[in-house]
């Protein structure tokens, strides 16, 4: 392990935190929020001072970075990061618990969304509806930038799903590589929150809510605390959300080809197909159990994305039986954007590989080649999804029989359990129990389980990967 790098890299992602800190502190103090204005300012400098000292203290490293070494900034990142990040939720609002502040922070950095903090009247601070926001837009960037050039590299998870042409290997160290995948990165989640929050404007939204939306739809979670309760103004501004959730699900499925000018890649991209299928098929269901088309469609786009952001009436989804419910949460999105999920990529691969197993039963003989994305794969790559979708169910088994032993029943643990895996704020939000301890410290477990993929974790249990 190159220790050197991992706290370089990591201290300045961390400086990047104290930095939306610091917004947030002046945010706090231009709308009055004088407990805010506290806790703000002392994440935020508690973050820059522990940052500039790892950097300072550390010695530039004397050999090369390996991708083992992105994966181990990857795991630290997600385990330090909602607790550095919980501070204003202790003391920015009336909340007297450590774990529910993690919770929450661990919520919106993994964009699951879901609030578990009560606020008199929902008359939440301007300045921790911005901090909300704010840590969004680095749980979404972390998860893509992770999953084109981390994930890409190390090969977990099946491999060939992750690679772009934004990554290749480099033969220095591993983190020159990252710029290509950081800029274009930041780029789409920029213009597409811009665009997204101007057409609101132009649609009468009031600006705080519609920054907020904007952001919401494009990472796929639930800026607002209240978000789910929120039913959209008109048809009109349904159709610009349902549109940021697209853009948000797809991520660089959608915007790679669109740099390129490719506008038939666009329409003949495998997920985008299958994303528009099944968002179709979903909605069909949800008509079977009552919901009206526009509603159902609105239901299965915001589902599929793992958002849960209304796109029509709040209540609406409360007729859908909760099997038909956590089908397009386990789906998911693109394995390049912010959604959760198993992901659309590795459905594909698997419905290919079965197809092609139908097919050889009725001819012994027949020879089948395996393409994705037009690059011919191995059954290696085959095996790395099976594996990775066995894992996942395993994940899910195993959550579910944890939070039965904390004393929640069956539909709340299912809830929770796939909920927090895929990231699906929507699925988390309709579970009825107030959770306890034990259940709270699961479901922040089960959030970054799910954001480091499940198979990526399991490399950082073993003392050699520490040691190397």
């Amino acid at each position: 392990m190159n220790y050197a790098s991992v706290a370089r890299v990591l201290s300045l992602l961390m400086l990047i935190v104290a930095g939306a800190g610091i917004c947030g502190g002046v945010i706090a103090v231009v709308a009055g929020e004088t407990q805010q204005v506290v806790s703000l300012g002392v994440t935020a400098m508690g973050i820059l001072v522990a940052a500039a000292s790892v950097l300072l203290l550390t010695p530039r490293p004397e050999r090369k970075a390996r991708p083992s070494d992105g994966l181990a900034v990857v795991i630290l990142w997600w385990l330090l990061t909602p607790l550095a990040t919980s501070l204003p939720f202790v003391f920015g609002v009336a909340n007297s618990s450590v774990i529910t502040a993690i919770h929450e922070a661990a919520a919106c950095l993994t964009t699951t969304g879901h609030s578990v903090i009560r606020v008199s009247g929902d008359d939440w601070p301007a300045s921790l509806i911005y901090w909300r926001g704010a840590l969004h837009l680095l749980g979404a960037f972390s998860a893509i930038v992770t999953a084109a050039g981390v994930f890409a590299a190390v090969n977990l998870g099946g491999p060939g799903v992750h690679r772009t042409v934004l990554f290749t290997l480099p033969e220095s160290s591993f983190f020159d590589a990252m710029p290509r995948i950081t800029g274009p990165v930041s780029l789409m989640i920029g213009v597409s929150v811009l665009l997204i929050f101007v057409a609101l404007l132009v649609l009468g939204v009031e600006p705080g809510r519609a920054l907020g939306d904007a952001v919401s739809v494009i990472t796929t979670g639930l800026v607002h605390p209240g978000a789910l309760d929120l039913a959209p103004a008109s048809a009109a501004v349904c159709v610009v959300l349902a549109t940021g959730l697209l853009l948000g699900s797809l991520g660089l499925a959608f915007w790679l080809p669109l740099r390129r000018r490719a506008w038939a890649l666009i329409i003949q991209d495998p997920e985008i197909v299958v994303f528009a299928g099944f968002a179709v098929l979903f909605a069909g269901f949800a008509m079977i159990a009552g919901l009206a088309a526009g509603d159902a469609l609105g239901w299965s786009i915001a589902t599929l994305s793992t958002s849960g952001i209304p796109l029509g009436a709040p209540g609406a989804a409360d007729a859908i039986p909760l099997t038909v419910y956590v089908m397009p949460c386990l789906v998911g999105g693109s394995a390049l954007a912010a959604a959760g999920g198993i992901k659309l990529a590795r459905v594909i691969v698997l419905g290919q590989r079965a197809g092609q197993e139908f097919q050889q039963l009725g001819y012994r003989r027949s020879l089948v080649s395996f393409r994705f994305r037009d690059r011919e794969l191995d059954e290696r790559s085959v095996i790395g999804v099976w594996v990775y979708f066995v894992a996942y169910v395993l994940a899910v088994f195993m959550f579910l029989i944890a939070f039965s032993f904390a004393g929640l029943g069956f539909d709340d643990a299912i809830r929770l359990s796939i909920g927090g895996l895929t990231s699906s704020g929507g699925l988390v939000a309709g579970s009825d129990t107030d959770l306890g301890p034990a259940s709270e410290i699961l479901l922040i477990i089960a959030m970054l389980l799910g954001r480091l993929e499940i198979l990526t974790l399991l490399p950082a249990l073993s003392l050699s990967f520490w040691r190397g």
